[in-house]
Parts: structure tokens; C-alpha cells; sequence
């Protein structure tokens, strides 16, 4: 049986400035995140390493919703 609560890696990051702006504008737009392995990254030395990268997970459903959320262009201001 498919379990489509199951979380999945989105991406990792090396600093967690770019981790949280990538969780707010998911989250704003409706894709439950959560970020893994950041005391690890703050603590040692090995962010520049996979071993020490932030992870940012989301539900497996909502993998295709969130690909297009954050590779999509902002409208143009309208005037």
C-alpha cells in the first residue's frame, strides 16, 4: 500500500538561511516542511559535507505541487 504521508528529501542546503526561505515560501503556499540536521550543521564543522547538510522533507503527496511552487516565475506587477 502507497503511503502518501511518507516524507521525502526535497533538498539539502548548506546554510540554514536558504533552508528557511525555501520552508516559508512552501509553507505559505500550502506544503507542510520540515527541516532536519541543522544543530548537527551549527555544532560541527561539516555543513560543507553531505553528512552535515540541512535537509528540508515534505509528504510525498505534495512533491509535484511543491517542484512547481518553487521553480514557477512571479506574476508581473500589474499597475
Amino acid at each position: 500500500m502507497k503511503d502518501d504521508n511518507e516524507l521525502v528529501l526535497y533538498n539539502t542546503y548548506y546554510n540554514d538561511a536558504d533552508a528557511y526561505i525555501d520552508k516559508g515560501v512552501l509553507e505559505t503556499n500550502g506544503v507542510p516542511c520540515v527541516i532536519t540536521n541543522e544543530i548537527i550543521s551549527n555544532v560541527y564543522p561539516l555543513t560543507m559535507t553531505p553528512l552535515g547538510a540541512i535537509r528540508l522533507w515534505i509528504r510525498k503527496q505534495d512533491a509535484d505541487l511543491a517542484y512547481r511552487i518553487m521553480h514557477s516565475s512571479p506574476l508581473p506587477n500589474q499597475q
